[in-house]
């Protein structure tokens, strides 16, 4: 058998619900820190519980833009 590869994609959205602030802008601040936590989680339950659920490792969200 051959090993399964990690494949990387890129997902956009909006979320209507959440304000946009200038803070999202900053990787470092304690406002995109925590809702990179929220979204992360979300995103994984979401993701763990669909059709692609059994091949899915993981997910990162790596900016908020306005």
């Amino acid at each position: 058998t051959t090993a399964a590869t990690l494949k990387h994609f890129t997902v956009n959205f909006t979320i209507t619900n959440l304000p946009y602030t200038s803070d999202l802008e900053n990787p470092d601040s304690a406002r995109f820190k925590a809702t990179q936590r929220v979204m992360n989680t979300l995103l994984d339950r979401l993701l763990k519980e669909s059709s692609i659920g059994p091949a899915f490792h993981g997910c990162e969200t790596t900016n908020f833009r306005y």
